[in-house]
């Protein structure tokens, strides 16, 4: 877990990793060594995709314009640290809501698995911060702070929260690049987390392949302008009947190693209504559907940069899980006295450009006629100049580590 900002903030407000201390809190959870050889790469997905989908869902009902991005993993690496530590009701609501196995070492698998790939490297720059920050004077448990640590889920440090908020809050707004709008901090301790993804495509989009193109509502209307970024080669691209969706799928890196997903719904007015129905099985579905096109076809999707901000506390009490920030037997094995988070805020930023690793394709249509080798209701092409649906997957696990709506276009009429 990249942790720079928080450290940064460390130094500027008097903050400081907390040293756990000897004192004994009960609880039992994950004990070394931990011998699982089963592979439990698939049930990982299902599941994880299971949460994704719901958190998904969540956000979009809350999104006023559906457009917007988020990290369902970032928030599960989260929710999954905090029920290491909760008491057994709050652990097993939470457990429900992530599908984690109530085993201890295949719970630990699904850790391995969920951050092996969340990278900084000169391809792929994915920064993750994920932090509970407690108040200066809140003891964590030595048990349950070894556990988050060693399985990377989250950094947990300590600021003057209640002795000086002002200059908390000032600085955690400066380093970690939010408005925090929503934040409080009336509690002995906040959950904050930041991701910010910018990589490189495998392929890149020429420079002279930018237009300036309308953008469209659902229903056809021109509602504004983006830079498209243009592209002719053979591309992966698939049909799911269950939506009536038209999905690309684009890679990023070096050897292929991230996934760009794209849908876009040319037979629906309402994408919100058209994702409603996503279930894990769609999802499996989704990659199923992609074929290798036999000639190279048209791809266009715009250049932007998306953040936004949620308040993650109001989302999961939506679906149930409250206790976690008012009860304080809920949190009694996260610290002394126990954490009662008064925020949880996300922050996800994802920038797409056009740069890439490797030079694009000379443009080259396939002549007239030639067979696509495509599911003939995706066409010769994939043209993202309406609403649509992206998700970043990592290649080996197909891990969603961000998703993203996108119907505000970045020139607006």
């Amino acid at each position: 877990m990249q942790v720079i900002a928080v450290a940064i903030l460390a130094g500027c407000v008097g903050l400081s990793v907390s040293v756990p201390h000897s004192f004994d809190l009960r609880g039992t959870h994950i004990q070394e060594p931990c011998n699982v050889y089963e592979d439990v790469s698939h049930s990982y997905r299902s599941d994880s995709y299971d949460f994704a989908v719901k958190f998904y869902k969540a956000v979009a009902h809350r999104s006023i314009d559906f457009n917007f991005v988020y990290s369902p993993l970032s928030v599960w690496l989260i929710l999954a640290g905090m029920a290491e530590g909760a008491d057994s009701l709050t652990r097993q609501q939470i457990f429900n809501l992530l599908s984690l196995p109530y085993d201890d070492c295949t719970r630990q698998k699904y850790y391995q698995l969920a951050t092996s790939h969340i990278v900084q490297a000169d391809d792929i720059k994915v920064i993750s911060n994920r932090v509970l920050l407690l108040d200066a004077g809140v003891t964590p448990n030595p048990t349950w702070y070894d556990i988050v640590n060693k399985n990377n889920l989250l950094d947990v440090l300590t600021a003057p929260i209640r002795h000086n908020p002002t200059v908390t809050v000032k600085e955690l707004k400066k380093l970690l690049r939010a408005e925090l709008p929503k934040i409080n901090i009336e509690g002995n301790s906040v959950i904050l987390d930041t991701i910010d993804y910018n990589a490189l495509w495998t392929t890149e989009f020429a420079d002279a392949r930018i237009e300036r193109s309308p953008f469209h509502d659902q229903a056809g209307n021109k509602v504004g302008f983006v830079d498209l970024m243009k592209i002719t080669k053979r591309a992966r691209i698939g049909y799911v009947k269950s939506l009536k969706a038209k999905m690309l799928e684009l890679p990023v890196g070096e050897n292929e190693r991230y996934r760009m997903v794209f849908a876009i719904f040319p037979e629906s007015k309402d994408v919100r209504a058209s994702f409603d129905v996503v279930s894990i099985e769609i999802v499996f579905e989704m990659f199923e559907s992609f074929r290798e096109s036999h000639v190279p076809v048209e791809v266009a999707i715009p250049r932007l940069v998306i953040s936004s901000e949620h308040d993650v506390r109001a989302l999961i009490a939506d679906m149930g899980i409250t206790s976690l920030f008012d009860d304080p037997e809920a949190t009694r094995n996260v610290s002394h006295p126990p954490a009662l988070p008064s925020s949880f805020i996300q922050r996800a930023t994802l920038t797409l450009d056009n740069h890439g690793l490797h030079s694009s394709p000379p443009a080259q249509a396939a002549p007239y006629g030639t067979p696509t080798g495509l599911d003939p209701k995706v066409g010769n092409d994939f043209i993202a100049d309406r609403p649509f649906l992206y998700a970043l997957f990592d290649a080996e696990t197909l891990t969603v580590m961000m998703a993203s709506a996108y119907s505000v276009p970045t020139y607006k009429n």
